[in-house]
This record gives C-alpha cells, sequence and structure tokens, in this order.
C-alpha cells in the first residue's frame, strides 16, 4: 500500500532529515539513499524496515542538515611538494625556461594536497538517525493502515457479491441438473436402436449426471470464502497477505470447475461475473501484508 513519512532528529552535531515513500508491491523491496559517510548503517536501516512489513516497495531517502565538519582537515604532503618544486627547477635550469615557480603551479598538483576525515562513532549516528527513521515509519505506517481500512471494506463487499453470485448458481442448480438429464436421456434414446444394456444405460446416465453436479465446487468455494473472511478479520494483527492470495488461487479452481461443468447459461454468466470480482479482489490482495 501506500504511504509516505517524513521525520527529523538530531543532536548538536547536525540533524538527520529521513524521508520514506511506499509504494505496492507483491514482494518487498527496499531502496535506501543515504550520504556516504552514513552507509555502515544501510543494513540496520533496511533491517527496522523490513522487522515492520513484509511486503511493498519502499524508497528512503536520508539527509544530514547542519552537520560539522568532524575532524575534517586538509593534509599538505611537504615531502611530495619539495619533490615536485625541486623537478620544475631542474627543468627550467635544463631547457633555459623563463618565469618563476609559484605556489599556484605546486597546487596544481593535486595529490600535493588531501583531505583527511575522521571516522564518526556508527552508535553515536544510529541513535539520531533510529530515532527519526522510527518515528517516520510510524508515520507511514498510519497512512497504510487508513488505506487498508479502506481496501479491506471493498474487498469485502467483492467476497459479499460472489457469495450472492454463487447463491444464484446454487439455486439453479437443481433445474440445470435436470435439464441435463432430460437432454442425455433424449440422446439415449436414439441409440436404444442398437439395443444397449438398461443397466448399463442407467449407470452412464448416472456417470454423465454427476458430472453435471458442481454442489461439491460450490461447497468448496463457500469452505474458502468463510476462511478468507476470517483471515481477513485477523489481518490487523498478524501478515495474511500470502494465505489470502492462496485462498484467491483455490476459489479460483473451483470457479473454473463450475464453469466446465456447468450446462446453463444463467450459470455462465454467474461465473463470469465471479471471476470478474476474484481477479480484482486478486490485485487488491497484493496490497495487504
Amino acid at each position: 500500500m501506500t504511504g509516505f513519512g517524513r521525520k527529523e532528529a538530531g543532536d548538536a552535531a547536525g540533524r538527520v532529515v529521513i524521508e520514506i515513500r511506499s509504494l505496492n508491491n507483491r514482494y518487498l523491496d527496499i531502496q535506501v539513499k543515504m550520504p556516504r559517510g552514513l552507509a555502515m548503517l544501510e543494513p540496520r536501516v533496511k533491517k527496522a524496515v523490513q522487522d515492520r512489513f513484509s511486503r511493498g516497495r519502499f524508497d528512503i531517502f536520508i539527509t544530514r542538515n547542519g552537520e560539522k565538519e568532524k575532524g575534517a582537515k586538509l593534509l599538505v604532503n611537504e615531502e611530495l611538494a619539495g619533490q615536485y618544486v625541486a623537478v620544475l627547477r631542474d627543468l627550467k635550469a635544463r631547457f633555459g625556461l623563463k618565469g618563476d615557480i609559484e605556489l599556484s603551479t605546486v597546487a596544481a598538483f593535486q595529490d600535493i594536497v588531501s583531505v583527511s576525515e575522521t571516522m564518526e562513532d556508527p552508535e553515536q549516528i544510529w541513535q539520531v538517525l533510529s530515532t527519526a527513521l522510527l518515528r517516520s515509519l510510524e508515520e507511514l505506517d498510519r497512512m497504510r493502515s487508513e488505506e487498508g481500512a479502506a481496501l479491506a471494506r471493498d474487498i469485502m463487499a467483492r467476497i459479499g457479491t460472489i457469495d450472492l453470485l454463487a447463491g444464484s448458481i446454487q439455486t439453479r442448480v437443481p433445474e440445470s441438473l435436470e435439464r441435463a438429464r432430460k437432454r442425455m436421456t433424449e440422446t439415449l434414446n436414439r441409440l436404444m436402436a442398437e439395443q444397449p444394456d438398461p443397466i448399463r444405460l442407467s449407470q452412464e446416465i448416472a456417470i454423465l449426471s454427476e458430472r453435471t453436479d458442481v454442489a461439491e465446487e460450490l461447497t468448496r468455494l463457500g469452505s474458502h470464502m468463510n476462511q478468507f473472511r476470517s483471515l481477513m478479520m485477523a489481518a490487523t494483527v498478524e501478515a495474511v497477505g500470502r494465505k489470502l492470495d492462496f485462498l484467491i488461487q483455490e476459489m479460483g479452481r473451483e470457479v473454473n470447475t463450475i464453469a466446465s461443468k456447468a450446462m446453463d447459461a444463467e450459470i455462465s454468466l454467474d461465473v463470469v461475473n465471479i471471476k470478474a470480482e476474484l481477479e480484482k479482489i486478486r490485485e487488491q490482495v497484493q496490497n495487504i501484508e
């Protein structure tokens, strides 16, 4: 689900600003952009997200404001500078070159001056960073929870629609079976000229009738929907997204079997509508933890 969180935290050395954006994703994908000096803390940042969420793409942006230059200083390699000056003087004398060897000439050699940075204490930085991180995750989680509540209402409404459609199919099953029996009897009667065995004939009719009966599939579909509802109720206290994925697949299997067995136009139409609702639910379930 989508969400956004932004928080700051700091100490005397400066402030850390964290922005987190989450998008829908079937799996957990965490991308962190942070100053190079904080790179050693990236695994901790990712773990903090993993401990809280199991799905979604998370883009995390970390910046430092008002940071002091702790221990940063310029270092001059005097020995190397002396070698450069000696070489330049030698070249001047050997080739009769004009001009003086000035500071700007020596400063052009980049390896003479370098910047030294002392390492900061990772634990001290983490104390500040983790405060901002947890607060921004809480803010993001609140937004996701609000979206999740709306999503749950929509999904449950669609499950209710499927329940009604399944009830409509259940109502039509007896009539559909009777028509199928009549059609099969008429077909077999036309073959009576071959004088088939009456017992075998009855058995074949019973077998064909059973192949058009979708009672078992409707029962399993109802069971899956009840389990789905129970999991949706538990979604506030545990991660159920993958279990819901599985139940959607199982419901789809039962509906496909009903479609292949039913010999009734209205049942076929109900099946099409159920498939449409399941597909919409499938898309939304990808966003549930």
